[in-house]
């Protein structure tokens, strides 16, 4: 099996000659951005067996550089993308040198050989035997500079599997797409959902209590999803209430293709019909007795109730959590800063903060406190100075200049906070009062 890689290399000609010029110069890097530099990387010594494996195609190795400028002089065509470095790595460890080489030459003269100059070098000094490719971005035949598109990598990767597969090694049969987003990665890992697992938590959600197609539509129509599963679409999309772009669910894993979504359906038994009518027609009694968290968020006011609410309805309280599924569609966009809501509605709470006056005088305060550690940390550090003082009175000198900084810290990020609500409180006020309509029209609904 080989990894294929293609990218431009950029210069300019002043470069260049400092380059040819500099015989001691050092490379240090594979992503070099001349094409002197380029060109000794791959035919550097210690890495090709004195030169056993450099091979020019429509060039000779010794004088390549030269020969490459002077078809660029020819045709007038200087500067910009100076040439095009590839590489062809193999994943096997008993493929010898000498083999790799001729793989690398003979996908050189079948991609490039008949119009542009190249040197191949096969490099020998990491664990997996690997070629370099260096391509003239000017070509010898018509003078045409070099394209490089997607479509190139697309074509070096097929003619690097063929030859591969007549050798007798393997290739990637059908490879994998694009690595998961990072940010939904880190969100799923710390428990928070992004939107592609509110997705899949529906569809799941869906699949367990239906008994055919129609019912599992009418389940995502129940949540407010939105969908397009037209048997004839390649490719069937769920769509979030909120959601702008459609999803494809087959992106969503394995249990999610359309074979595997309508084999989980009609798997099902008839409990999963029984327990959604228990549910609708056997509902537990309320206990209107016990007091909901809901009912002391209300009794607060201004920022500190907005917060509390908030955090209250995405369900990050501490020790509560929320089905992402039953956080309302207008505060999914949010979730992923639920975290620092809820430090911010501690500190309004903490702090009794509701209006916007009383944030100005806490932040006024927060800020007079960090003047004053800052000048008692700044006595003691002038008191470490002097050489008379004793060294029991040193350590506890330091010590306490340690906690006035970790206190300086731990304010200053409480400025953060601040800060973060002064700037977002009115945009949130704006999301519950949306919130606040929503329930009220579906209340009415019913």
């Amino acid at each position: 099996m080989a990894i294929t890689k293609i990218w431009k290399v950029k210069g300019s000609a002043s470069a260049v000659i400092r380059y040819a010029d500099d015989p001691e110069k050092v490379i240090g890097t594979i992503y070099a951005s001349d094409l002197n530099d380029v060109i000794r990387y791959a035919d550097d010594d210690s890495k090709t067996e004195q030169h056993v494996y450099t091979s020019g195609i429509n060039c000779t190795r010794e004088f390549a550089f030269k020969e490459f400028e002077l078809t660029k002089e020819r045709f007038d065509k200087r500067g910009g993308i100076v040439a095009v470095h590839a590489t062809q790595s193999f994943e096997e460890t008993d493929l010898s040198p000498k083999e790799a080489h001729e793989i690398g030459v003979q996908l050189a003269k079948d991609l490039w050989g008949d119009k542009f100059q190249v040197i191949v070098a096969t490099h020998l000094n990491t664990n997996h035997v690997h070629n370099h490719f260096v391509i003239n971005s000017v070509s010898f035949k018509d003078g045409k500079k070099f394209h490089l598109t997607n479509y190139c990598w697309h074509d070096m990767k097929e003619a690097s599997d063929r030859l591969c597969k007549e050798h007798g090694l393997s290739v990637i049969e059908k490879p994998q797409g694009r690595g998961r987003n990072y940010y939904l990665h880190q969100a799923e890992k710390e428990g928070k959902p992004g939107y592609k697992n509110v997705a899949k938590a529906a569809l799941n959600y869906a699949i367990s209590r239906s008994l055919n197609f129609e019912e599992f539509k009418s389940e995502l129509i129940a949540l407010d999803f939105g969908f397009r599963f037209d048997p004839n679409r390649k490719h069937w999309t769920i769509t979030l209430p909120d959601g702008k772009k459609p999803i494809r669910i087959d992106g969503l894993g394995s249990e999610f293709s359309k074979e595997r979504i309508m084999e989980r359906i009609y798997s099902n038994d008839l409990s999963a019909r029984a327990n959604k009518y228990r549910e609708i027609y056997y509902r537990q009694p309320n206990n209107y007795h016990l007091k909901k968290r809901i009912h002391k968020i209300n009794t607060r006011t201004g920022l500190e109730k907005l917060y509390l609410k908030i955090c209250y309805e995405m369900g990050y309280l501490p020790k509560y959590r929320q089905d992402p599924l039953k956080v309302s569609y207008i505060f999914r966009d949010e979730l992923l800063r639920c975290e620092q809501y809820s430090k911010e509605a501690r500190l309004l709470s903490e702090n009794h903060v509701s209006t916007e006056k009383d944030l100005s005088e806490l932040k006024q305060s927060k800020e007079s406190i960090i003047s004053n550690l800052a000048l008692n940390r700044e006595e003691l550090r002038k008191k470490l100075k002097l050489r008379t003082i004793p060294e029991e009175e040193k350590e506890e000198t330091q010590k306490k200049v340690a906690a006035i900084t970790d206190k300086i810290k731990n304010i200053r990020f409480e400025l953060k906070l601040i800060d973060d609500i002064e700037e977002r409180s009115g945009y949130l006020e704006e999301k519950m009062n949306e919130f606040e309509k929503a329930r009220e029209r579906k209340e009415k609904e019913r």
